[in-house]
């Protein structure tokens, strides 16, 4: 459980290039919170109410290890399903899905890996919010060094329609964000 805050500098819905920080508070035995401001990402350990530094200048690990998906297998793409597949045999790469998109998306801001809430049969337009969730924690992953993509382009380039926009989401370390969008393909 948790909660993602994006701060944009224009009025909404706008582009995740114009937010100017994205934060997120990870709840659970110990509270940590994720903020990106101006490129550079900070952990802080939240205890009795004080926020300690607990690491600066985070970056996604250049080896990755984990990987999540969501959303129920039967609904995804052939596309997404070929990589997920390819994934899965990976050796090297440990599953780690809990279902809660802050806890798992830490996973790979700790771990290195990727994080999908795919495109799906009954949901082509993807389940998460572009301007609350995708954008936010798009901007953390990039600033971050990893990448962020709706399965086409970076999550911060999506232009906004409307408020409440969904988006399909993939998070993690550049390589594997790169074979993702191959394998889906724009529009799987």
């Amino acid at each position: 459980m948790g909660t993602i805050v994006g701060v944009y500098d224009t009025p909404l819905p706008a582009r995740g290039r114009d937010l100017v920080a994205g934060v997120y508070v990870l709840l659970g035995p110990i509270t940590t919170m994720v903020a990106a401001v101006d490129g550079t990402v900070t952990e802080y350990v939240v205890d009795d109410g004080d926020r300690h530094t607990a690491r600066e200048d985070v970056s996604l690990p250049d080896e990755p290890t984990v990987y999540g998906f969501g959303g129920r297998v039967p609904d995804w793409t052939a596309g997404f399903t070929e990589y997920a597949r390819e994934i899965e045999s990976d050796t090297s790469l440990k599953l780690r899905y809990g279902g809660a998109m802050i806890g798992d998306a830490n996973q790979v801001m700790t771990y290195g890996g990727v994080f999908a809430y795919p495109t799906l049969e009954s949901t082509p337009e993807g389940k998460l919010r572009l301007q609350f969730e995708a954008n936010p924690m798009g901007y953390i992953v990039e600033s971050a060094g990893g990448k962020s993509s709706d399965g086409e382009r970076s999550l911060l380039d999506v232009e906004p329609d409307d408020l409440h926009d969904r988006v399909p989401v993939y998070l993690g370390n550049a390589g594997l964000i790169d074979r993702l969008e191959a394998a889906v393909d724009g529009g799987e």
